[in-house]
């Protein structure tokens, strides 16, 4: 119900027309005029232009609601609302609710979630019995593998993941497994759609002898609007030093990086990702940048870190052909 909540919120706080300038909603920023930025990569690791895309909304075919209402066993005696925006189904008892999200394409499912010792779920499927619904089930939500995020081996990068439940029965330890659930990411033109719950990301959780207990998507239709160059290192680490880059999550057992005693940063890695911002402000642009994989060092101390940094210059697009 949570998500829910979170989603009929979404739809009084979103609206369109975001500059396509890019604003990160995510890490810490930085700034330092004179850091020592040193390129330990190929001068071609990074594409030479990129697409800023507009995101449209997703009207969701009579097919597809028509395959998530059955996979979430809901009928049309359970329509509670439909508009030009969103259509919502509750059950009966009112546990159960199911809403599509048309602006932002969502797709949300929430069961109860309250087990005791005497109605733990059986029969959750396993990994593998998981791994071979991936080509079965994601068309039926409108997904199709070529669309997900691939993984090193080239396969579409599908994570299984699953929740543990412990009971302390009079002194004996029960353990049991509530669901099991399929969690992917969007690729757009190669590139790893970043920004939770804003048009490239989703989890199908299966519970009770493989019955769907949750469902959590967003998926809009990605346009090409404009093509820019991208720019090159020496350009990178100008913005670097202008505080234009942010800092990504750092090891939990590792202290803090104060950048004004940092030594030196080196780039191991180079990937370009496209961002849509963050749940709370989601954006009708999504929008290039490259996430720099480093290693920073300071007096004694070192950090394998991500910086994150605008990739092209948005006053600058490339002249468009017919």
């Amino acid at each position: 119900m949570k998500k829910l909540v979170v989603l009929l919120l979404l739809q009084f706080t979103w609206a369109a027309g975001f500059s396509q300038n890019l604003s990160f909603k995510f890490g810490t920023p930085f700034k330092r005029g004179d850091l020592n930025v040193v390129w330990a990569i190929p001068s071609n690791t990074l594409p030479s232009t990129v697409w800023v895309y507009r995101l449209s909304p997703n009207h969701f075919s009579q097919e597809i609601i028509s395959n998530v209402t059955s996979l979430c066993s809901f009928t049309d005696a359970d329509l509670k609302k439909h508009d030009t925006n969103s259509i919502f189904f509750e059950s009966d008892d009112h546990s159960r609710h199911l809403a599509f999200y048309f602006p932002l394409a969502n797709i949300e499912y929430e069961t109860p979630s309250i087990y005791y010792p005497t109605n733990l779920p059986q029969a959750v499927p396993t990994e593998t019995e998981l791994r071979k619904l991936i080509p079965e089930i994601l068309p039926k939500l409108g997904i199709q593998t070529s669309e997900i995020e691939k993984n090193e081996n080239g396969e579409p990068n599908v994570a299984v993941f699953d929740s543990l439940l412990m009971f302390n029965v009079k002194g004996n330890i029960i353990t049991n497994i509530p669901f099991r659930g399929l969690r992917f990411t969007r690729a757009v033109n190669g590139a790893r759609f970043v920004g939770a719950r804003t048009g490239g990301d989703g989890e199908i959780r299966f519970g009770d002898h493989g019955k769907v207990t949750g469902i959590s998507i967003s998926w809009r239709n990605p346009q090409r609007y404009k093509e820019y160059s991208t720019v090159p290192a020496e350009t990178l680490t100008r913005w670097i030093h202008q505080g234009r880059a942010v800092q990504g999550m750092i090891a939990a057992n590792l202290p803090s990086i104060d950048w004004k005693t940092v030594k030196d940063v080196v780039i191991t890695k180079a990937k370009i990702c496209y961002y849509a911002g963050g749940p709370f402000e989601p954006s009708d642009w999504l929008i290039p940048f490259v996430a720099l994989w480093a290693q920073v060092h300071s007096e004694g101390q070192g950090w394998e870190v991500e910086i994150d940094c605008p990739i092209y210059d948005p006053k600058k697009p490339l002249p468009q052909h017919p």
